[in-house]
C-alpha cells in the first residue's frame, strides 16, 4: 500500500510525495519537483544520497510504445475534465456524461495496473485478456473519434462503480491501495477513489466482503457500464477519513506481527532459549521504535529498524551482564 501526500492544492505529477508500507518496513519517495522546504520537512537534510535512491514505484516510462502512451493520454486528459465538475455528497451525481469514456479510462489503469510487475495486484489471465482486447480496439488518439459497438460480448457483463471524497486529498494524504484477496469484485483504492470493478453482474448480488468499513457506501453507489453515463456516490471527508484510518489500523497490525516474527528469529539465530524473544527485549524493542524522534522519512526503515534492535540487545545484554558481576 501507499500514502500518497502531494503538495497542498496540486495533483500534477512531479509533486508526489508519499510512503511505500509493507508489512516489513516502509519507503519514503518524492517528486522531483516538490518544494525543498517540503522535503527537508519530510527527511531532514537532503543529501545527494537521498536523491540519488528516490525511486516512485508505478511510475514507468517508456513501458508503451508511443502511441499507445498517446491514447492513454487521451482518456487521461478528458476524464481530469470531470474533477472539477459539480459533486455531491450521501447521493450519486453524474460525473461522465459521454457513455463509455470513463469506463475505458478506469479499464486502463486496473489493465496496467495488473501487467505491471510488482504492483501486487493481478487479474486472472482471462480477465487480463479481455480488458487488452477492449481497450486495443477502442482507445483512440482523438476522443470524438470514439464508437462503441453494443453487440461486442466483451462489453457485455462488466462494469463498475465509484465511490469519491470530493477534493479530499486537496488538504489530506490518501491511498493507492488493494486488496489480493478482492476478486468479486476487485476493490481499490486510488487516491481519494474507491474503484469496484466487476467483470460479472452476477457478482453484484454475492457476498459483501469488508473493505476497510466502505461497504454501505458501496451497496450505495450506482453500478456503471459501458453503455451508460458515469455516476458516482459522493461521501463526506468526514467518512473517508475513517476509511483511511482503518487502513493505517490493518497496516500497523500487520507490522507488529511481521516484527514480533522477526524478533524470534532473531532470538533463536542467537542462540537465546525458546522459540520466542525473552518479553523485557522485545517490549523494548518495540517501544523504542514507536517512540523515535527520527525525521519521517527515516521511520520504518529497514536502517532504523536493524539500529534500534542491536543497539536495544547491547544495552539490555550489558545490564544484565554487570548484575551477574555484583
Amino acid at each position: 500500500m501507499k500514502r500518497i501526500d502531494n503538495e497542498v492544492g496540486t495533483r500534477a505529477r512531479d509533486k508526489e510525495l508519499g510512503f511505500r508500507i509493507t508489512q516489513d518496513t516502509t519507503e519514503s519517495y518524492f517528486g522531483s519537483a516538490v518544494l525543498p522546504e517540503k522535503l527537508e520537512e519530510v527527511y531532514g537534510e537532503v543529501t545527494d544520497e537521498v536523491i540519488e535512491n528516490n525511486k516512485i514505484d508505478g511510475i514507468v516510462d517508456n513501458y508503451f510504445c508511443k502511441r499507445c502512451e498517446k491514447r492513454f493520454g487521451t482518456f487521461e486528459s478528458e476524464y481530469s475534465k470531470s474533477l472539477n465538475k459539480n459533486t455531491s455528497i450521501s447521493e450519486n451525481y453524474i460525473s461522465e456524461k459521454r457513455p463509455f469514456l470513463s469506463f475505458l479510462f478506469w479499464a486502463s489503469i486496473i489493465w496496467r495496473l495488473s501487467i505491471q510487475d510488482d504492483s501486487g495486484f493481478k487479474l486472472k489471465l482471462k480477465e487480463e485478456n479481455k480488458l487488452r482486447r477492449i481497450l486495443d480496439k477502442y482507445l483512440v488518439l482523438e476522443i470524438n473519434e470514439l464508437t462503441i459497438d453494443k453487440y461486442d460480448s466483451d462489453l457485455s457483463d462488466i462494469g463498475y462503480k465509484v465511490v469519491r471524497s470530493p477534493n479530499f486529498s486537496d488538504k489530506y494524504s490518501t491511498w493507492l491501495h488493494w486488496s489480493p484477496y478482492y476478486e468479486r469484485p476487485y476493490s481499490l483504492i486510488i487516491d481519494e477513489y474507491l474503484i469496484f470493478f466487476y467483470f460479472k453482474k452476477s457478482y453484484l448480488k454475492g457476498m459483501v466482503k469488508e473493505f476497510y468499513g466502505s461497504e454501505k457506501f458501496k451497496n450505495q453507489a450506482d453500478f456503471n457500464t459501458p453503455f451508460s453515463e458515469e455516476k458516482i456516490y459522493g461521501i463526506a471527508h468526514e467518512d473517508y477519513q475513517i476509511i483511511s484510518e482503518n487502513i493505517a489500523q490493518l497496516g500497523a497490525r500487520k507490522r507488529i506481527e511481521n516484527l514480533s516474527w522477526k524478533l524470534d528469529m532473531i532470538h533463536q539465530r542467537l542462540g537465546g532459549k525458546g522459540k520466542q524473544m525473552y518479553p523485557e527485549y522485545k517490549n523494548e524493542i518495540m517501544k523504542r521504535i514507536a517512540n523515535s524522534e527520527e525525521v519521517l522519512a527515516k521511520k520504518g526503515t529497514k536502517e532504523e529498524y536493524i539500529k534500534i534492535i542491536v543497539d536495544t540487545i547491547d544495552e539490555l545484554n550489558n545490564t544484565w551482564a554487570n548484575k551477574e558481576l555484583r
